[in-house]
């Protein structure tokens, strides 16, 4: 369709014998369009310079020019003129670390009270927002990052076992640790309550 638009154009610019220069037009464009001289054109229309003003109605001599041989006609097809778009991906930024409390590092022991939650909790947002279920192995800690996978063994019974780290508290004094409803179960204190225990951060 483009091609055949072009052909009409030019066709009726021939017949008038008259041309209107267009962006981008030179004068050796010009002349190879309808196959006259760059001087043949700029004796008849008194031209001395190029590139030629957009606008510019132009006298086009007599020649053979035939409207049917597209091979001259200079439209190149923008989309094969211009280079293709590149488009470079830029990874987003990691998200900041969350700060280390100081006895964070992996090893480091921590000793004190711990209690659990559980029934009234269950199914609300923890503090790094999934929810809370109560038969998950999680538990809650002031400090520690999310995610940090902590070992809590019962001083009284000596059982132990490895939680993660998904909410904050307890906000109680003297509590270090708040163990969900399964963990308090395996560590034999979902019956008392509160007990004494030691934490060893894993990682």
């Amino acid at each position: 369709m483009r091609r055949w638009l072009a052909l009409l154009l030019f066709c009726g610019l021939t017949w008038g014998q008259g041309y209107v220069v267009q962006p981008g037009d030179t004068l050796e464009r010009i002349a190879r369009l309808f196959q006259v001289s760059v001087a043949e054109l700029m004796m008849l229309n008194g031209l001395i310079e190029d590139p030629l003003p957009v606008g510019l109605e132009l006298e086009i001599p007599a020649s053979n020019w035939d409207p049917m041989n597209l091979e001259v006609l200079p439209l190149p097809d923008p989309v094969q003129e211009t280079a293709p778009a590149l488009w470079v991906f830029i990874r987003p930024p990691l998200a900041p670390e969350e700060p280390k409390a100081p006895g964070s590092a992996a090893g480091s022991i921590q000793q004190g009270w711990a209690s659990w939650y559980g029934p009234r909790f269950h199914g609300r947002r923890t503090a790094n927002g999934e929810r809370f279920n109560k038969f998950h192995l999680t538990a809650a800690h002031r400090t520690l990052p999310f995610n940090t996978r902590v070992r809590v063994t019962n001083l009284q019974n000596g059982r132990s076992i490895v939680v993660r780290i998904n909410d904050r508290g307890p906000y109680i004094r003297g509590r270090i640790i708040d163990l969900s409803y399964a963990a308090a179960r395996q560590l034999g204190m979902h019956l008392r309550g509160v007990i004494q225990v030691k934490v060893e951060i894993l990682r």
